[in-house]
């Protein structure tokens, strides 16, 4: 079984012990609906734009926001298909932390063939690399190896080792100090001929969904890492053969995740302060995944049919309806049009 190597410094319980208490702030917040879309969609946009240009996207943060509401953009077609398809990607991981399943390998190659598709040859999207991984550094113009990953005829044994170790052993662990060991040797496996970086970044989301440590979906870890991108590239890389990686000490590597969910967290408790609702103000409204799955998505496109919400939700059309004026009920989504012709938009969204 994998094994990792590391120390908790007081520092990285310190950093915890904050964190918790973030989080009992965040989940026990009286937000309204409306405001927590609004943080949600503010959190989307900033996954895609922060994960992508870690890779070298070139969009604009509001560039990614017009893609990713189905507008041109004055960029290439292959760096908005990044954008749109890591939105894919992150509605799936959606859809799929409501499944209790334990992660496997069936998780991460649909997560690589949503991030990948169309940007790889089909031979090479969602399916494992077939030869050798080589990380290079350009310097004074040369090709200098800085890493080698594990020989492609043992990365399904080390992935199976790798989410054994989580499904036994990693529940020990805090939810954060897990997550950022399955984000250092899913990186350090290397898995895809390309594709891998956003792959680890949705799968710790991912996990920590799964361990109910989302900070209801609205925390971005990926902003940290892009803002402190040589760092994280730094803490990552602590050998150059996968055979040193895997054996090496993660402390450093632990020291600037956990550093770097604190620091996220904390800028989140103030953005969830200035949305809380004052004691007296208006009741919240309780709402369900797929209601919340709608709004999300009526945030970002500005209108939904039920042609759409079929598409979303992946339910039957009755229940597709009902969501739909159970939202309506609760004047949270205000119906344009009739028959055929219906569509739905925010209800906070001024009539034309």
């Amino acid at each position: 079984m994998y094994t990792p190597h590391f120390t908790i410094s007081p520092q990285v319980l310190e950093w915890i012990a904050a964190i918790e208490a973030i989080r009992t702030i965040v989940d026990q917040s009286r937000i309204l609906p409306e405001q927590e879309i609004a943080l949600r969609y503010r959190a989307t946009i900033e996954a895609v734009h922060s994960s992508t240009t870690i890779e070298g996207n070139p969009l604009q943060k509001w560039q990614v926001e017009s893609a990713l509401a189905g507008k041109k953009v004055a960029q290439s077609a292959y760096a908005v298909a990044e954008v749109t398809n890591y939105k894919q990607a992150l509605d799936w991981v959606s859809k799929r932390c409501t499944q209790p399943k334990a992660l496997g390998l069936e998780d991460i190659l649909k997560l690589h063939s949503l991030t990948m598709n169309q940007l790889l040859p089909e031979a090479k999207t969602g399916q494992l690399r077939p030869g050798a991984v080589y990380i290079v550094d350009i310097i004074d113009q040369e090709e200098r190896v800085r890493y080698i990953g594990p020989d492609s005829t043992v990365v399904a044994q080390l992935l199976a080792d790798l989410f054994d170790w989580l499904d036994k052993k990693a529940a020990q662990l805090h939810p954060v100090l897990a997550a950022s060991i399955l984000h250092y040797e899913f990186v350090s496996i290397h898995p895809f001929s390309d594709g891998n970086g956003r792959v680890a970044r949705l799968l710790t989301m991912l996990y920590l969904s799964l361990r109910a440590y989302d900070f209801k979906n609205v925390l971005v870890l990926d902003s940290y890492y892009l803002e402190h991108r040589l760092a994280y590239y730094s803490a990552l890389n602590q050998a150059k053969t996968y055979q040193q990686q895997r054996v090496a000490d993660l402390t450093p590597w632990i020291e600037y995740f956990v550093k770097g969910f604190f620091t996220v967290a904390t800028a989140l408790r103030k953005d969830v302060s200035v949305a809380q609702l004052p004691q007296d103000g208006r009741s919240t409204v309780r709402l369900t995944p797929d209601e919340m799955t709608i709004l999300d998505f009526t945030k970002q496109l500005g209108v939904i049919d039920l042609e759409e919400a079929l598409d979303i939700l992946q339910v039957p059309k009755r229940t597709a309806q009902r969501r739909l004026s159970e939202l309506i009920k609760k004047k949270l989504l205000r119906k344009q049009g009739s028959g055929k012709a219906t569509r739905y938009v925010l209800a906070t969204k001024k009539r034309k």
